[in-house]
């Protein structure tokens, strides 16, 4: 029995060190961050963002349209807590700019290693009925660059 033991773990060991801990630092597959299919409403003024880590240079890639226009960034974690709470964009990454509504758009972001949220904002006045409607065409993946 305590052979066993000592043999599973030497094994994990083994594992762990041949996996460089049981990180994830290279990868040659995509990672989903919305399906396709997907959508959802964003009320006039609102964002969603979506968290992701990258630890090699990747690619923020998909397609989707809006209703009523929007705009996408890729920010840090601390810009979009500045965003939350004071309402303005104080930095970013990249921006797509202002994009009109039923426009179909596709994306093809480089994204360097870190932390990093991507962001649909609804640039029109914040009222409920400037909701607009995001929907994917295809999946938004963040992938190998």
């Amino acid at each position: 029995m305590i052979v066993a033991i000592v043999i599973a773990i030497a094994l994990v060991g083994a594992a762990y060190a041949l996996t460089d801990g049981f990180r994830l630092t290279k990868s040659n597959t995509n990672v989903v961050l919305v399906p396709r299919g997907s959508y959802y409403s964003l009320p006039g003024g609102q964002f969603n963002a979506l968290a992701f880590g990258v630890t090699q240079s990747s690619v923020l890639t998909g397609t989707f349209t809006n209703t009523l226009g929007v705009t996408v960034y890729l920010m840090t974690p601390s810009e979009v807590v500045n965003l939350g709470k004071f309402g303005t964009v104080s930095g970013y990454a990249w921006s797509s700019g202002r994009i009109a509504n039923l426009t179909v758009t596709s994306l093809n972001v480089p994204v360097q290693p870190g932390q990093w949220d991507v962001l649909f904002l609804n640039t029109n006045p914040p009222d409920p009925l400037n909701t607009t409607v995001v929907g994917f065409y295809t999946d938004l993946v963040i992938g190998p660059a």
